[in-house]
């Protein structure tokens, strides 16, 4: 080999590990369209991908509610168009909230930095807004049960 097909070599080894080792990140909003899209598609693994750990049973639940859907659902929800219309970054946390023209209303989703990636931080709540978690319930404000005595009087 040439000096000059050295250091030409050399040069192309040495810009290739100092790029590869520069390797950008996705920023919370390319995560979350990632993961909407993949939702859009039913394609629940690739979604996981873009999930934190505590979050991967709540998309198998929500793969569940997606089987139970009818075919003009599903094709409303695959063509439907996202858009990110806002996000906030505050050190490990972020959320971003994107459009839906299928629902015609904005979604939020909350990241969350894990091992320095970006990752959706889904809750039971966030796909089942009327769920209410045990022991989230204010026993304090509950109406005393009647007891036998004042029910008999």
């Amino acid at each position: 080999m040439s000096y000059y097909r050295r250091i030409v070599f050399l040069v192309c080894v040495s810009g290739a590990i100092i790029f590869s080792g520069c390797k950008k990140r996705p920023e919370p909003q390319e995560v979350a369209l990632e993961f909407m899209h993949a939702i859009q598609e039913s394609n629940f693994e690739r979604a996981k991908e873009y999930a934190t750990k505590e979050s991967q049973q709540v998309i198998l639940l929500y793969s569940i509610f997606d089987g139970k859907r009818n075919e003009n659902e599903r094709e409303k929800i695959k063509n439907a168009q996202l858009e990110v219309v806002d996000h906030k970054e505050e050190g490990d946390k972020a959320t971003v909230t994107i459009l839906n023209s299928s629902a015609s209303q904005q979604e939020t989703l909350q990241l969350v930095k894990e091992s320095g990636q970006w990752k959706i931080s889904l809750t039971l709540e966030s796909i089942l807004p009327t769920y209410v978690a045990p022991g989230a319930m204010d026993m304090n404000n509950m109406a005393p049960a009647a007891t036998d005595s004042t029910a008999a009087k």
